[in-house]
C-alpha cells in the first residue's frame, strides 16, 4: 500500500483550514507524519505544487519515493477550498493507497482488514442535514448553488441522520470508486454554474467537509459500498486510551495551537529526528501573520 500526502501551499500560506501555533510547528508535524508512516509504508508519494516541493523536500529535507506537481493546476483557485488539494491527490491514485494528513501520525501500521477494504477513512461523523446549527451545512448549500450531483441529492433526501467520514486518513483498494467520488466533489466546488451561488457565501471554508467528507459516504453508498473506519465513533480518535491502542494521533483544530501539545511535538521530533528538527528551526518562513487566528479544523 502506498502512503500519499498532499500539500497545496496557498491555503497553508493563508491559514485556511487550520492554523498552527507557529510555522515551525507545522514543519515539525510534517516531519513526524512522514517519518512515522514511512516505517510502515516505504512507498511514499507527495502531491504538491512547486512551492510545496521547495519547502518540504528542498528545505525540510523530507524524502519521498515520488513527488507529483499536480497541484500546480490549482494556481488561481480560491484557497478557501482547502480540500481541493486533497481531492486532486485522491483522484490521481491508481493503486491501493492511504492518504495521510500532515497532522496525522501513524505509530502503528493500519490493520490489514482496514487496508484491504474498498474505501476507508478515519472515523464516522453523524449529522442531520436539517439541523442548521450543525457544521455540515448541507441544506444551505442545496439552496444556494445551481448544480449538485445526483449522489449528493439522493444521500441527503428526506429526514434523519446521515454519516460523513473524517478524512485524517482516506484510502482503499477500489481506486476507481475513490476517483469518481473525488471528481464529483471537485466539480461541486469548480463548476462554472455554481460560481454565482458560492459567491453569496462570505466564507466557503465550512463547506469543505461536505465536498470531501460527506460526498465520500454519499458516492460509496450510491455504488453499494460502505466506508470502513479505523475508529467506531467520532470522538474515539481524540480519546487518549483509544487512540493509543490504535497507534494513531490526529492534531485537529485547537490542538495545533496548544503550547503544551506543541512543546510535546518539539520534544518528540528533536529526540527522534534531530537533523530534520534543526531544519525546521532554520527554515525561513513568510507565513507568520496567519498563525495567531483560529480558523477551521
Amino acid at each position: 500500500m502506498r502512503a500519499v500526502w498532499s500539500f497545496w501551499t496557498e491555503p497553508f500560506r493563508r491559514g485556511e483550514g487550520s492554523a498552527w501555533l507557529t510555522p515551525e510547528h507545522a514543519y515539525l508535524s510534517w516531519v513526524l507524519s512522514v517519518e512515522c508512516a514511512r516505517r510502515h509504508y516505504p512507498d511514499t508519494t507527495l502531491v504538491t505544487d512547486d512551492a510545496g516541493a521547495e519547502l518540504l523536500v528542498g528545505k525540510l529535507g523530507l524524502a519521498f519515493s515520488q513527488v507529483s506537481l499536480e497541484l500546480n493546476r490549482l494556481l488561481g483557485r480560491d484557497p478557501q477550498w482547502w480540500a481541493l488539494g486533497k481531492l486532486y491527490a485522491y483522484r490521481m491514485q491508481t493503486e491501493p493507497f492511504v492518504h495521510i494528513d500532515g497532522d496525522v501520525f501513524l505509530w502503528k501500521r493500519l490493520p490489514i482488514e482496514l487496508e484491504t477494504t474498498p474505501v476507508f477513512a478515519q472515523s464516522p461523523e453523524p449529522f442531520d442535514p436539517d439541523n442548521p446549527a450543525h457544521y455540515y451545512p448541507a441544506r444551505a448549500v442545496e439552496r444556494s448553488v445551481a448544480w449538485l450531483p445526483d449522489e449528493w441529492r439522493r444521500y441527503t433526501a428526506g429526514p434523519g441522520t446521515r454519516t460523513a467520514s473524517c478524512c485524517g486518513i482516506l484510502g482503499g483498494t477500489r481506486t476507481s470508486l475513490i476517483a469518481e467520488y473525488a471528481d464529483l466533489a471537485i466539480r461541486v466546488a469548480e463548476a462554472p454554474e455554481n460560481a454565482a451561488g458560492w459567491a453569496t457565501w462570505g466564507n466557503k471554508g465550512v463547506c469543505n467537509v461536505l465536498i470531501e467528507q460527506m460526498m465520500l459516504d454519499a458516492v460509496a453508498a450510491d455504488r453499494g459500498f460502505r466506508v470502513a473506519h479505523l475508529f467506531a465513533n467520532a470522538a474515539d480518535p481524540y480519546a487518549p486510551a483509544i487512540a493509543a491502542t490504535a497507534g494513531y494521533t490526529h492534531l485537529i483544530g485547537s490542538a495545533k495551537r496548544s503550547p503544551e501539545i506543541m512543546a510535546n511535538l518539539e520534544r518528540r521530533v528533536t529526540m527522534d529526528f534531530p537533523a530534520l528538527a534543526e531544519r525546521c528551526r532554520i527554515t525561513p518562513s513568510t507565513l507568520p501573520s496567519v498563525y495567531t487566528s483560529s480558523v477551521g479544523e
